[in-house]
C-alpha cells in the first residue's frame, strides 16, 4: 500500500470487529520495527512493548476478573469488555520507561511513545490488519499485572486483528483546524 494512501485510509476498528488472524511473528516484528523509526529526542527509546496473545489473553482475562471482581459499577458492561478482550487476536501494551537522568522532558518521552503507538497502527493497517488504541486501560492495575516499574506509564493498549469488513472513515477537512500566522495579521483561518 502506498504510504500516503495508508495514512489517509487508516481507521480504528472496535475490538469486537477484529477477528483472527492477527499478525504472525514475522509480521509483528516488522510492525514493531516501524515503531523504532519515530522521532525520539535524545535517542532514548523510552517506549516498551508487551505483546499479549494466545495463553496471555486467557491469563489476562482471569486476572481482570480477579482484580475487578465486585469492583465495577456496571457488571454487564464489564462482562462485555472482558469478552471482547479475550476474543481479540492480539494486544500490545505500550508504555514509557521514563528516564529521569536526562535533559529530555517527560512530555517529550511520552510523545515519542505515543508516536510509536501510531506507527504500530499505521504499519498494521498497511499490512491489511485493523486495530484500535485504547487509553482508558492505563491504570495502576495494568502496570502491576504486567510487572512494570513504579514510574513506568502505560500509554495504551493496541488491539490488532483482521477486520470483519473494512470501510473508509469519513474525515473532516484539515482546513477547519488550520490557521496561518504572520506578525501583521496574526492568526487567520486557512484559505
Amino acid at each position: 500500500m502506498d504510504a500516503i494512501e495508508a495514512l489517509l485510509s487508516r481507521r480504528s476498528y472496535a475490538r469486537g470487529c477484529l477477528l483472527q488472524p492477527g499478525p504472525n511473528r514475522e509480521e509483528l516484528a516488522q510492525i514493531l520495527q516501524t515503531a523504532m523509526t519515530v522521532p525520539d529526542h535524545g535517542n532514548l527509546k523510552p517506549w516498551r512493548f508487551v505483546v499479549i496473545q494466545g495463553q496471555g489473553m486467557k491469563d489476562l482475562e482471569g486476572l481482570l476478573r480477579t482484580i475487578y471482581d465486585g469492583e465495577v459499577e456496571n457488571e454487564v458492561y464489564f462482562q462485555h469488555f472482558v469478552e471482547e478482550i479475550v476474543n481479540t487476536p492480539m494486544m500490545i501494551c505500550v508504555y514509557t520507561a521514563i528516564s529521569q537522568d536526562t535533559s529530555v522532558s517527560i512530555l517529550d518521552q511520552q510523545l515519542a511513545g505515543a508516536a510509536a503507538c501510531e506507527h504500530i497502527l499505521l504499519a498494521a493497517h498497511a499490512m491489511g490488519f485493523g486495530g484500535i488504541w485504547h487509553t482508558q486501560e492505563t491504570d495502576n492495575a495494568l502496570r502491576q499485572i504486567m510487572g512494570m516499574g513504579e514510574k513506568d506509564q502505560v500509554l495504551g493498549i493496541i488491539s490488532l486483528g483482521t477486520p470483519k469488513r473494512t470501510s473508509r472513515a469519513k474525515r473532516k477537512s484539515f482546513a477547519d483546524y488550520t490557521f496561518e500566522w504572520n506578525q501583521e495579521s496574526g492568526l487567520q483561518p486557512w484559505e
